[in-house]
């Protein structure tokens, strides 16, 4: 005999509950990918993953910039970043996050509109890219006064 669907539901609601209920904790995957989320915004924990320069970009990197650069990448990543302008060696880097590439240096001359850019990190000489990842308000929308401020950044540390 099939049940009908209120005998079902009388079962349901007849209260039963298991002898010893455990109670519900957290898994513990569930607090180490907090951590290291916390860990990984801070710029304490590192993919090792390597950064390549896209071919016919112009730029040339040595290994312990493109190291740098990996420790930058993982931080723009953990904080949602995919496309950042990194200020190194007098140089305004375009980097593809999601790729780990640089895609060639940034055009910042006067008049000229970069789009698609969500985040900025200025590495100055000896510095392991620690400053903080600034993101750019309405990355779709950047206006020609940040530009003339981030070149001019880069022209006094020259």
């Amino acid at each position: 005999m099939i049940p009908s669907p209120m005998d079902l539901l009388r079962v349901l609601g007849s209260g039963f509950r298991p002898e010893s209920p455990e109670p519900l904790t957290q898994p513990a995957s569930v607090k180490d990918f907090a951590r290291l989320l916390a860990q990984a915004r801070e710029g304490g924990l590192e993919t090792g993953l390597p950064v390549s320069v896209a071919q016919g970009s112009g730029i040339d990197l040595d290994a312990a910039q493109l190291e740098q650069l990996g420790g930058v990448v993982d931080r723009a990543h953990a904080e949602g970043a995919t496309r950042i302008i990194v200020s190194m060696d007098g140089k305004m880097l375009d980097v593809d996050v999601l790729s780990r590439r640089v895609l060639g240096e940034a055009d910042l001359s006067d008049g000229r509109v970069l789009t698609g850019i969500d985040g900025f990190v200025r590495i100055d000489e000896g510095d392991q890219a620690r400053q903080p990842m600034l993101p750019l308000p309405n990355a779709g929308s950047v206006d020609a006064s940040l530009l003339k401020l981030l070149a001019s950044g880069t022209q006094d540390a020259a």
